[in-house]
This record gives structure tokens, sequence and C-alpha cells, in this order.
């Protein structure tokens, strides 16, 4: 393997698993190539950070001053210097040559402490309208990667930085992908219903009340894998077995990425992560953007992929127990429009994303 002059490369993302999902691929491609990666995040969720080394995650201090009181300005500003401060430290200990932002505020006090150490900067935009923490930083940014081509909200100004590379899919979402099994009646129908990292209260009040309604028989074909927030686990399984439905409930399934893969129809929320993952294994779904997402980035992620006719969208003031109840009943009843949505996915427009990236931060060497 070569050995590379500038190998140690810094990811920052903020603690969600659609941010952490982009630096995970990355982290997955660079280490091939023979580069060290680090990661620069906060802990709210520390159990989903995978594929990096122990002492190569740090979590660094941030905060927004968004829908934050004035009074509390102060504590916000003292979380980012501290931020900034040991974001300093850790670069100049760990000799980072390149630093990759995959947005979240959590990235900001990084990126400027990479300026000050006239690092290379690369930030990455996962949806369809440039997050909050990006455009502040867009300034800062050597370039600028995309998930989509059609991104909005990038200011006037900075088109020679720009660069397309597609979202960065996780490496296990892509091992497991398989085509397309059409459901026959005599088999299990297998629903996949998730709503993110920190799961989706929506869901679990409407999807288990539909899938009640169903016929008997269509019942005991059901094979379900719902989850749900740590909180609501009990009363969901309750649910489910009192109507004879087989379930398995939790907040977190290790295994997802098979579970998508061989799912006959999913249901899900459409954070940028989710609508490259979905578009890539060619999976029909049925998806319902977040109601109060930043600058509606989850609706317009979602509209981006329905235009293909691989998934459903509605608006969560639409998507009652009933509306989910005809949707997944007429699926049931006829199979082939399922696997008709799964062939007009494009997975070609996202497969490449984490090569792309690293394509990037060759050409800084």
């Amino acid at each position: 393997m070569i050995k590379r002059i500038n190998n140690n490369i810094l990811l920052t993302a903020g603690g969600t698993g659609g941010h952490l999902y982009g630096s995970e691929s990355l982290a997955s491609e660079l280490s091939s190539q023979d580069y060290n990666t680090f990661l620069f995040t906060d802990g709210r969720v520390e159990s989903l950070v995978k594929g990096f080394e122990i002492g190569n995650v740090k979590k660094i201090h941030s905060a927004t001053f968004t829908n934050i009181n004035f009074y509390k300005w102060p504590f916000v500003f003292i979380k980012l210097i501290f931020g900034f401060l040991s974001s300093l430290i850790w670069i100049n200990k760990f000799k980072i040559k390149t630093v990759v932002g995959f947005g979240g505020y959590p990235t900001i006090p990084v990126i400027f402490a990479a300026k000050l150490c006239g690092l290379k900067i690369i930030i990455h935009e996962q949806n369809m309208v440039l997050g909050r923490a990006n455009k502040l930083l867009i300034r800062l940014t050597d370039k600028l990667s995309l998930g989509f081509n059609d991104t909005a909200g990038i200011p006037d100004g900075y088109k020679e930085k720009i660069y397309f590379s597609g979202n960065p899919i996780r490496s296990d979402i892509l091992k497991y992908k398989s085509a397309y099994r059409i459901f026959e009646k005599k088999n299990k129908f297998k629903l996949v219903i998730f709503g993110g990292s920190q799961g989706a209260s929506f869901f679990s009040n409407t999807i288990p009340l539909s899938l009640s309604m169903l016929s008997g028989n269509k019942k005991s074909n059901l094979d379900i894998y719902h989850q749900v927030r740590p909180e609501e686990v009990q009363d969901i399984e309750n649910f489910y077995g009192s109507e004879n439905i087989k379930a398995k409930v939790s907040y977190f399934f290790d295994d997802l990425p098979e579970l998508l893969n061989s799912s006959h129809l999913i249901i899900s929320r459409s954070g940028a992560s989710t609508v490259s993952e979905i578009a890539a294994i060619g999976r029909p779904a049925i998806l319902i953007p977040l109601s109060h997402s930043i600058d509606g980035d989850q609706k317009l992620n979602a509209l981006r992929l329905m235009k293909t006719g691989q998934v459903l969208v509605s608006d969560e003031s639409q998507a009652n127990s009933d509306w989910f109840y005809k949707k997944i009943n007429k699926f049931m009843n006829d199979p082939s429009i399922l696997k008709d949505m799964s062939n007009r996915n494009i997975p070609s427009i996202h497969k490449d994303g984490a090569k792309n990236i690293m394509n990037l931060i060759k050409n800084f060497e």
C-alpha cells in the first residue's frame, strides 16, 4: 500500500444518524486507501459511531443560537469557545491535513479551528437545501460537495467551489443489496418502519392501528420490523400481540441495512441519508417528511425521489391510520405495484458519493 504524506483526515459531523452515516461511509473508503480517519462530533448518538478507532473519536462542545432565549446566549458562546479551543488542540496533536464537515452545528467550532490552522476544508451538503451551519461555513471551505446536483440555497459567488459528489452510502447498505423479490401471498409481507436515529412517535401513533384494520389473512402474512422510541417499545409490542401480528419492535436495529434490503416496503422519514440509501438499493417506500424539519429539507428530499416513481410521499396531516391502511392493503392485494416502483430507481445518482469525496481529498495532495 502506498504511504501517504498527509494521510490524517478529520471528519466532523453533527450528532444525528444522518450526519454520522455519511462520515462513516467516507471513513470506510478512506481506510481502504491507507488514510487515518478521525471524527469530531457531539455526544448525542455515541452508540451510532462505527468505523473509527476509539481513540480517534473526540467529543466537541458546541451549541446553537437557534430557538435559544437571549439570556442563554453567553452559555452558547462559552460552549463554542471550548469547542474551538479543544478542536485546535486535537487538530495539532493528530497532525490533521484535511477536514471534511458533514453538517450540523457541532461542525462550526471545528471548521473555524481548521481554518485558523490553514487546513484544506471540504463541507458536504447532503440535503436538497443548504443547511444553516454549512451556509455559515461556505466562506471558509475550499470545496462544497453536494448530495444532489440541484441543491437550493447556495449563495451567489460560490459556483467555483461546488462539486457534485452524491451522498456517501454506508458500505453495509450496499453489502446486502439484492434484487427485489415480489411478495407472494403464501409468504410473509416484510414491512420495515423507522423514523431515523431517534425514532418517530408519529409512526407509532398511526401505523399499528392501520395494520389492525387489515383482514385476518393479511395480518397473518405480515412480518413487521418497527423502530420506535425506547419508552414506546412495550406498548407497541403489546398492541401488535393483541392483534396477532408478527412484529419485532425495537428502538434500534443493528441489522437495519440487511432488513432494508430484504423488505417488500419501507415506511420512513425522508432525511437525506435515508432517501439516498433507499434510492441506492431500489426499494419501494412511503416517505413522510418531518413536518418541522429546518428549511423544509425533508420534504424536498422526498419529492426529489418521488419524481422517479420509486416512492410515495405524504404530509403528516394527510397520512392518518386510514390512509396507511388503504395504501398497505392495496399493495398486498397487488404486489406488482411495489415491483414496478422498485424498477423506477436511479441508483447511479448516489452510489459513488464516498469515492467522489475521497477524490477531492486526493486532489489536495
